[in-house]
């Protein structure tokens, strides 16, 4: 059987002000910094590494939990990272493959542990597929948001929309 294929980014089983809170929890102010960034980190990529791979964040226990691996990037002394085609390869607690994020271009705050990514984006775990332009991601929340042209591709949901 084939996944569901929605045009927007929806919240399922959530009160309509529990989704409020969420986002505002991850407003813009929080992401503000690194939009700033990312054509200054893009402009000042002078010496870049290729095919760079990094791990971005650890668990409590020592293991990784999310690697960044690119095809150009270039690490800022401010702890700021530009990549290019870049794929943050998420990790559960005992080291299995959990996801992945893929990107055009992306600026990273090694302190924060957060993003921000321009272009065509993508989102893949299990079987479910998400994917548009720009997104904000924070590997310490475990948090997502696509900002345009939102795709979603589930098998969580059944084709049974007259229960929304």
């Amino acid at each position: 059987s084939s996944g569901v294929l929605l045009g927007c980014c929806v919240a399922l089983g959530a009160e309509e002000h529990d989704v409020d809170r969420w986002f505002s929890r991850h407003g813009e102010a929080l992401w503000q910094p690194l939009v700033e960034k990312f054509q200054t980190y893009k402009a000042a990529m002078t010496s870049p590494v290729e095919k760079l791979t990094l791990p971005l964040d650890y668990y409590e226990n020592g293991r990784i939990r999310a690697v960044l691996r690119a095809e150009r990037a270039q690490i800022f002394p401010d702890g700021g990272i530009y990549a290019e085609k870049v794929c943050v390869e998420m990790l559960t607690a005992d080291g299995q493959a959990d996801g992945s994020l893929t990107a055009e271009g992306c600026v990273f705050d090694r302190k924060a542990k957060h993003g921000y990514c321009e272009g065509p984006v993508g989102m893949a775990k299990g079987l479910d597929r998400l994917k548009g332009r720009g997104m904000y991601f924070s590997t310490d929340a475990q948090f997502i948001k696509i900002l345009a042209e939102c795709e979603i591709r589930t098998r969580r949901i059944q084709n049974n929309f007259g229960r929304f």
